[in-house]
């Protein structure tokens, strides 16, 4: 894998950069819905990709960066909530997942109980991950070890001898049915797996900017995403349509 050859500062950029190149793919933004008829979804993803520059509007990047190559393994458990279907969680969220669960640290994709807009669901994910680990042996040892896949699947590609022992990578549904999460009311899944969490990861501008912008966790949060409304930009970070967000808020 072309990520796996790159050092490991290099692969955590292009991985962030990454989720924010794939969080284009946002139906519930008319802009990025004009896009969807001007190019396809690789185009598209290219086209966000070459768009990265740093510094983005909000840019802590380097403060996480810190934070995660100081060890070999940064944390225990990271809960990732995922937000559009489709090619934001495929090119952006899942690539994202891996590099945590090669680290060490156990994998909790948190996502819708009901449908918004093209948001995915938790009912939806299991299946997603499933086919990735088809292709990539961490994602298949880590489903199997939290119960996304029964058995070893037949026909998968790679070689998984250099692999890290196997930690979980589990799905729990966060008791929402809207691109926005209030943390205060959550599924009795997402609550109980979050006890054992000290990484928080939030994505796309619902759960990250609309409702959790300035919410503070009791632990580590980084917040991700890209703005796709011309008039929530100026609002609030006085930027523009496309600008980023890689807000990082660590405890200590």
């Amino acid at each position: 894998m072309e990520l796996d050859s790159m050092d490991e500062e290099d692969r955590l950029l292009a991985l962030i950069e990454g989720v924010l190149a794939a969080n284009i793919f946002d139906w519930g933004s008319k802009a990025c819905v004009d896009l969807y008829n001007q190019g396809t979804i690789i185009e598209i993803y290219r086209m966000s990709r070459k768009k990265m520059q740093r510094p983005w509007r909000i840019d802590d990047f380097d403060t996480f960066k810190s934070r995660m190559l100081k060890k070999d393994q940064p944390y225990k458990r990271a809960l990732i909530s995922v937000d559009n279907a489709g090619a934001d969680v495929v090119l952006g969220m899942l690539p994202l997942a891996r590099e945590f669960l090669r680290r060490g640290v156990e994998v909790v994709l948190v996502a819708n109980s009901l449908p918004a807009l093209n948001d995915i669901t938790a009912n939806e994910l299991p299946e997603i991950v499933a086919e990735a680990a088809k292709h990539c042996g961490i994602l298949r040892k880590a489903a199997e070890a939290g119960g996304l896949i029964v058995d070893a699947m037949a026909g998968i590609q790679g070689d998984t001898k250099d692999e890290p022992a196997s930690v979980p990578l589990m799905v729990v549904e966060n008791g929402c049915g809207s691109p926005c999460i209030d943390f205060r009311q959550v599924s009795s899944e997402l609550a109980a797996a979050a006890k054992d969490a000290d990484l928080l990861i939030l994505e796309g501008m619902g759960r990250s900017l609309h409702t959790n912008l300035n919410a503070r966790f009791k632990c580590d949060a980084l917040k991700l995403a890209m703005v796709k409304n011309q008039r929530l930009a100026e609002k609030l970070f006085n930027g523009n349509i496309y600008d980023c967000i890689c807000k990082f808020e660590p405890v200590s």
